[in-house]
């Protein structure tokens, strides 16, 4: 791997002048120092090629005294090649124009000796003060007018939380000057290897800290400015008030008139509303990564996620990963398994995601839940060294090129405290960190293989985020979208087949062979245009209930799928039930007097006949349709409510349903029946009943992880593909004897085995 980091096109070199643009106003960072722009810092050699390593530092983790003795053994003892440091704006400018990075460079000169290299977080999203109190109007508002004061957090208990709004000059004046400030003084260091730009990306106050939080006290930002900037948003896109009065069917006098939605009715102004915050998130990347690369045109630029829609909600954090992941050189994410309870076929969700949105780019977990989840007194499940082992190779088979634990030393004080740790809070040693270590061995062992590896899907999910937003303004909640993507995606896992998450921009060029559209309710031209040229070249393409519902302009299509679909694809939506279904906290109770017809509504089961005869619970809609040209595959009550058609040299299937979230809900038989759809035509390389067996091959040898997501032992026959006559065990190194191109094994519960074929 070459140690030189390449500019990107958009970023202007270390010496000329950068020019940010935020809300119609420009701020011009100037050339570097002379200091800044000579000195040849080394960027540390990557004697192990895949990153691999541990957050370290957030004040006041840890003290100061153990410093030095914990980077010496990160480095000699458990061969980790990096640490992440997150160091926030309110702990390093505790006043105007001074600047304290005492203990950041004390951290750095330790990882210089020691050969570590450092990921910095730029983390402006805890602001100083002394800000604040000059500026009060710049605080964060939520949509009952309620200004956010500067606090305390528990993931940072520095303080300064959430931040205050960068819509605002002075904030955007103060946040450059603190980034380029860091920046000079981090890139001086022969250790430093990459910004982490931004921290989890969202909008930070979305994310509540309040004991108890309403919608509306999630909803941001409703100052003065950021309501301007959204006026001259609509301005630029629409070009005439009477072009935005005919889209949202309104008669302003004026722009200025014009009020971000606060309560839930109307469609189209909530979506532009927030497809502004999203664009706004997308600047504010580019604010910070401009601004490092003002003072330091070499090093990596990487941020991370902690939300992954479509799969996670999309609309209060308020970001689109596609987009902030071209301001990056590297992409992320952050997964804490056992703290949050996320079961397999999510987590692998998660590494898909990630991957799609990182395009060409590599893409690392940069954060990894190291030891129990913490808050306050609540304690989640402990890391055990089987989950360390079973996320490193998800990680590394979907394509990660780098891993990171959050974090090394057991949390200090606030909600978090006692948790996270690799190792405990006196430093000794455990199970997770000796397992970490032993594994990146491992995997750094068999770069030969991993260097150039990629999953290669030939089946792909299509997300427009337009639709995730209408959901929210629909329901305020994107639940009908985010599980209807975690089902079809939990069929795809237990099918054994990778998946990437695209865009409706990436339709022109699928070389997909299986295209799968859930929860998709807008009708838009282009998008049904290419969806019909996918099937007509060959492609198998999967619709559900109310696709095309509405038009671009969010009005209810006279005709369902619109477009010309209906003809095309053979039938048309006549008017759908609405399905009530219960939780597992709140099961479905189902009137006893109700009359046999009304039955319907509750749960009705739909009766496939293709491809497979199963039975599948209906979510959601229950939709019955006229077929003009396709085959009924399933009925309910006796009427049709799912058909397929063979068109050009492709075909479409329609389900008259959520089936993604009866999937998500548990519903085995939409398991089934989507697995005897796509594996005809898309086959796995290796497959298992029980077992999730995944291939990562080389040039001249592989590697076979294969997962155990299940709570018992399970043995299994997997086949392989013929050219491997050898495999073993690389953590026992023990050989397994293949046999007539197939191998018998056994993984223990909850755990992976990782073979070396050749």
């Amino acid at each position: 791997m070459n140690t030189v980091v390449s500019r990107r096109n958009f970023l202007r070199g270390a010496t000329g002048t950068v020019s940010l643009s935020w809300g119609g106003i420009r701020i011009l960072a100037g050339p570097t120092t002379a200091q800044s722009a000579e000195k040849e810092s080394q960027i540390p050699r990557l004697t192990q090629p895949f990153v691999y390593g541990s957050a370290f530092y957030r004040p006041p983790n840890p003290p100061a005294f153990m410093r030095r003795e914990m980077l010496k053994a990160i480095a000699q003892e458990y061969k980790f090649n990096i640490i992440r440091i997150y160091s926030s704006w309110v702990y390093h400018n505790p006043a105007p124009e001074r600047f304290d990075f005492e203990e950041l460079e004390e951290v750095m000169r330790y990882c210089d000796e020691f050969g570590l290299r450092v990921l910095l977080g730029i983390i402006t999203e805890d602001a100083p003060y002394w800000l604040e109190a000059a500026h009060p109007e710049t605080r964060f508002v939520d949509a009952k007018d309620q200004a956010q004061r500067l606090s305390g957090s528990g993931n940072n208990v520095s303080g300064g939380w959430p931040g205050l709004c960068l819509d605002w000059e002075p904030v955007r004046q103060a946040a450059a000057k603190f980034i380029r400030e860091m920046a000079k003084v981090a890139a001086a260091h022969p250790s430093m290897y990459a910004y982490d730009c931004w921290n989890e990306p969202h909008l930070e106050p979305s994310w509540s800290h309040h004991f108890s939080a309403t919608t509306e006290e999630m909803l941001f930002c409703y100052c003065p400015r950021t309501i301007a900037e959204f006026q001259r948003w609509l301005e630029l896109r629409y070009g005439t008030l009477d072009r935005l009065n005919q889209a949202w069917v309104r008669r302003y006098p004026d722009w200025k008139a014009i009020d971000p939605p606060r309560v839930m009715g109307t469609y189209s102004d909530w979506v532009d509303w927030r497809r502004f915050i999203i664009d706004r998130s997308t600047h504010e990347m580019r604010f910070r990564a401009e601004n490092v690369r003002a003072v330091d045109s070499r090093h990596i630029i990487e941020s991370h996620g902690a939300h992954h829609p479509p799969i996670d909600g999309l609309t209060l954090p308020g970001t689109n990963a596609w987009r902030l992941a071209e301001v990056v050189e590297t992409w992320g994410l952050s997964l804490f398994p056992r703290w949050f309870g996320i079961p397999v076929f999510a987590g692998a969700a998660k590494f898909e995601i990630t991957r799609s949105n990182a395009g060409h780019k590599d893409f690392w977990m940069t954060e990894l839940q190291g030891g129990h989840g913490n808050n306050g007194l609540w304690r989640s499940p402990k890391m055990r060294p089987q989950d360390i082992r079973f996320w490193n190779w998800l990680a590394v088979a979907a394509g990660a090129k780098g891993i990171i634990y959050w974090t090394f030393h057991a949390e200090a004080t606030g909600t978090e405290a006692t948790g996270f740790g690799l190792v405990a809070r006196d430093g000794a040693p455990t199970e997770r960190v000796e397992e970490a270590a032993r594994n990146n061995r491992l995997i750094q062992a068999h770069w030969d293989i991993l260097k150039d590896y990629l999953p290669k899907p030939e089946v792909a999910i299509l997300f427009d985020p337009d639709n995730a937003l209408l959901a929210y303004a629909m329901s305020g909640n994107e639940d009908a979208s985010t599980e209807s993507f975690r089902g079809y995606y939990k069929a795809l896992w237990n099918a054994d087949l990778w998946a990437d998450f695209i865009e409706p921009a990436s339709l022109g060029k699928s070389r997909y062979k299986v295209l799968i559209a859930p929860w998709h309710l807008l009708g838009k031209k282009q998008t049904c245009e290419q969806l019909r040229g996918f099937v007509e070249q060959g492609g198998t393409l999967v619709l559900e209930t109310g696709f095309g519902l509405f038009d671009e302009r969010f009005i209810y299509n006279p005709v369902i799928p619109p477009n010309g679909l209906h003809e095309a694809f053979g039938y048309r939506e006549k008017e759908s039930y609405y399905i009530y279904s219960g939780t597992e906290a709140h099961p479905l109770v189902v009137p006893r007097d109700i009359p046999s017809l009304e039955r319907i509504y509750f749960a009705p089961e739909i009766e496939f006949s293709q491809p497979i005869s199963v039975r599948v619970k209906a979510h959601t809609f229950l939709t019955p349709i006229e077929l003009s040209g396709a085959v009924p595959i399933a009925t309910c009550q006796g009427f049709p409510v799912a058909a397929m058609r063979k068109l050009g040299k492709g075909q479409v299937y329609y389900f008259g349903t959520n089936l993604g979230a009866s999937m998500a809900a548990g519903g085995d038989g939409g398991l089934g029946l989507l697995r005897a759809l796509v594996t005809p035509v898309v086959r796995p390389t290796v497959t298992s009943d029980k077992l999730r067996p995944r291939l990562i091959e080389g040039a001249k040898r592989s590697l076979l992880t294969v997962f155990n997501d299940t709570g018992e032992n399970q043995a299994a026959r997997i086949e392989l593909p013929a050219r491997y006559r050898r495999a073993t065990d690389i953590h026992s190194q023990t050989e397994l004897p293949v046999e007539q191109n197939a191998i018998r094994m056994t993984v223990p519960y909850q755990d992976v085995v990782v073979l070396l074929l050749e």
